[in-house]
Order: C-alpha cells, then sequence, then structure tokens
C-alpha cells in the first residue's frame, strides 16, 4: 500500500461551480470593500483593482480561489472604529509582511495546529457584533412618531 501523499499543486479549473462561488464571494466582499472606501476615505478605483489583484495572486499561489480573509477583519475595524486610509494602508503592510514570514517559516501551519477554532469564532462573532451594534447604532433610523 502505497501511502505517499501526491503534493504536486492541482490544477486550476474554471468550471460553474467556480463561476458560481465567485459571485457568492461578491455578495460578501463588494459591500465590505464599499464601507471601507467610505469611511476611510480610500480612492475606490485603487481600492478595487487591488483587491482583484489580490484574489488573482492568492488564485494562483494556492490554486484555488479562495477568500481574501484578512479583509473581513479588516473592513470591520476601519469602519466600526473610522480609521484613515493612511492607518489601513500601514496596518495592510503590517499584515501582509507578517503572513509573509509566517508563511515562509512554516509556522502559520504551527499556529492553525495550536490555536482552538474557538478562539477563531470568537473573534469572528465578535466583529460580527461590533459591525451589526454600529449599522444598529448610527445607520438604521429609529422610528421617533
Amino acid at each position: 500500500m502505497n501511502t505517499k501523499i501526491n503534493s504536486a499543486k492541482p490544477v486550476i479549473k474554471f468550471d460553474r461551480n467556480e463561476f458560481a462561488g465567485a459571485f457568492g464571494d461578491i455578495g460578501t466582499d463588494l459591500p465590505l470593500l464599499i464601507g471601507m472606501i467610505v469611511a476611510a476615505g480610500l480612492n475606490s478605483a485603487s481600492a478595487l483593482i487591488m483587491f482583484g489583484v489580490m484574489q488573482i495572486f492568492t488564485a494562483l499561489r494556492y490554486r484555488m480561489p479562495m477568500p481574501v480573509q484578512p479583509l473581513k477583519a479588516m473592513a470591520a475595524i476601519v469602519i466600526t472604529q473610522k480609521l484613515s486610509g493612511n492607518i489601513l494602508y500601514g496596518g495592510g503592510l503590517a499584515v501582509g509582511i507578517l503572513m509573509l514570514l509566517l508563511t515562509l517559516t512554516g509556522l502559520i501551519d504551527w499556529i492553525a495546529r495550536i490555536v482552538p477554532k474557538v478562539v477563531i469564532r470568537g473573534m469572528q462573532l465578535g466583529l460580527g457584533l461590533q459591525l451589526a451594534t454600529l449599522s444598529l447604532k448610527e445607520y438604521v433610523q429609529a422610528d421617533s412618531v
């Protein structure tokens, strides 16, 4: 019995399932991008082009389309804290460098093994609640009849 794992990168495929998934991602990514553009005063063309380029880059690197997950966390922080574009750029650069170092050293796999999924889910829930609270306080107008 051969237990050797095939480590070759899979061939990139683009079928109807991938096409449908791309439109599913637009439903979550586009509102976050628009919120960040408005909240931080970003140049909309630059933000959208860079997001698209990074989507293509990650798909080519990992041989699968994948959402740019740090976008969701950064968007929640930028929108709820009303951070400026300069802070967003610096934060993006810092996160990018950190992720590159973690990936190149293999530490990202170690972190994935030791951090319980409940911690990740808790952070996702906290960011979601922060966005929901902000929207209820500032964007949903109360009927005062």
